[in-house]
């Protein structure tokens, strides 16, 4: 009778627990935007992203919605396909490319060139979803002049887009069309 019990138990036990089958996780990725502006006609000087620094409660592998209550969604279940910061860094820099003269861009992980370089830094006090169906892009960027001096011309660009909904497939294309609009942004200043 008590192996009897205990067989019932192990089998409850087993099939119950969720922890022993394997989660379904959903992967998602940033893509370019096209720019609905004309590709600018003439930019002086070869142009690159040397960095784009992302607020740290929203540079993980999952992706975040914030609540109404100021605590933020993690989902466990929900990840983005490769390091976030590196997916807005290589996403901004291939929307400016299609946004420049043809060759003018230079890519993460292309040679700089021997010449003079103009490059652009920047940093998002927020890059979210939540809680209302909007994604907010709030960015500091810096246009620095070629010679490397810290100083450059500093600017501050606040993107918010509605959203269908607060899915993470939804999410993903907002944050991708807003990663879009900050390079027509920056295109226009060049």
């Amino acid at each position: 009778m008590t192996v009897r019990r205990g067989a019932i138990f192990l089998a409850i036990f087993l099939g119950g627990c969720g922890f022993l089958r394997p989660q379904q996780k959903s992967f998602f990725s940033l893509e370019t935007v096209p720019s609905e502006a004309p590709r600018a006609a003439a930019v002086a000087m070869p142009i690159g992203i040397d960095s784009f620094e992302l607020p740290p409660s929203i540079d993980r592998r999952e992706v975040v919605v914030r609540q109404t209550s100021g605590q933020l969604d993690v989902r466990g279940r929900d990840l983005w396909a490769a390091p976030l910061q590196s997916m807005v860094l290589h996403t901004v820099a291939f929307d400016l490319a299609g946004r420049v003269p043809e060759g003018m861009m230079v890519l993460p992980g292309q040679a700089k060139p021997v010449g003079a370089m103009r490059s652009v830094d920047v940093i998002a006090q927020a890059f979210e979803a939540g809680p209302n169906p909007v994604v907010v892009l709030d960015v500091r960027w810096i246009l620095r002049e070629p010679g490397g001096s810290s100083a450059g011309q500093s600017h501050h660009e606040r993107i918010t887009l509605p959203l269908a909904s607060l899915s993470s497939a939804e999410i993903a294309s907002g944050m991708s069309r807003a990663l879009g609009v900050l390079a027509d942004r920056i295109a226009i200043r060049l």
